[in-house]
């Protein structure tokens, strides 16, 4: 399918595909130890059509992106570390980011395409994954269990590969070894429970595009395509991308 383009081209974007992978494991990485000012500050294109996308919405623009993603993101963990110093005074000097909870998320099925012109590439991943924490307020360890979907775009830029526009689609999340994130979703179909708590949720920042933008998984859900695999494609357009551009 790539016959069209040259030697050189072809070369060099199976090369980029790889550079693309390297940025999403950076992503991994810092989400993992809570570190959302080095992602943004790094591996982030500062463009006005930067974008991320949860449920809940999508920020647009770099601003935007980084108070929701950014500020209020290290806001909790400075709230967090506040409240955990009554209770574990050792914690003091530490980064209060990681003690604030640990993002596992394992990329799998990643599908690459880098656009024929080579300024842009999209790709689709699964991510299974944990988030846990063994410093809480309530002196309880706890671990959540998440399947979710990222759809993900990237451009070039002085020949580095930035984040462009990331779609988080969140499929499952539940308590690991506590629930069964299946058997509860259908008692609550079947026979509601009023004083049961909702399901968790995360708090939402300030959005230009309002949610929601995906459902979570239920046993009566329609099948969701929300960030389908990218195809190949020749330059990044309103046909070719996971955030519309305005």
């Amino acid at each position: 399918m790539k016959e069209h383009l040259d030697l050189s081209r072809r070369i060099q974007n199976a090369a980029s595909s790889q550079e693309v992978e390297n940025v999403k494991a950076l992503h991994t990485y810092y989400h993992g130890r809570a570190d959302a000012t080095a992602e943004w500050a790094q591996i982030w294109s500062r463009s006005g059509d930067c974008s991320w996308a949860h449920a809940f919405g999508r920020m647009r623009g770099f601003d935007q992106v980084w108070y929701g993603s950014v500020t209020q993101y290290d806001q909790m963990a400075m709230q967090n570390w506040m409240e955990l110093v009554e209770i574990y005074p050792e914690v003091g000097g530490k980064d209060p980011r990681p003690i604030m909870e640990a993002s596992v998320h394992t990329l799998v099925t990643d599908v690459i395409e880098v656009a024929d012109d080579g300024l842009s590439a999209r790709a689709s991943f699964i991510t299974p994954g944990v988030i846990h924490s063994v410093l809480t307020t309530e002196q309880e360890k706890y671990c959540n269990v998440l399947w979710e979907r990222y759809g993900s775009d990237f451009i070039c830029e002085d020949g580095q590969w930035k984040y462009l526009h990331e779609h988080v689609c969140p499929d499952i999340l539940t308590r690991l070894d506590a629930l069964n994130w299946a058997a509860e979703d259908y008692a609550r179909l079947t026979d509601p429970d009023p004083k049961a708590a909702p399901p968790p949720t995360l708090g939402a920042p300030p959005v230009s595009d309002p949610g929601p933008m995906h459902h979570p998984y239920s046993v009566l859900s329609k099948p969701q395509d929300t960030v389908p695999w990218p195809e190949p494609y020749a330059t990044m357009d309103n046909d070719n991308t996971y955030t519309p551009f305005l």
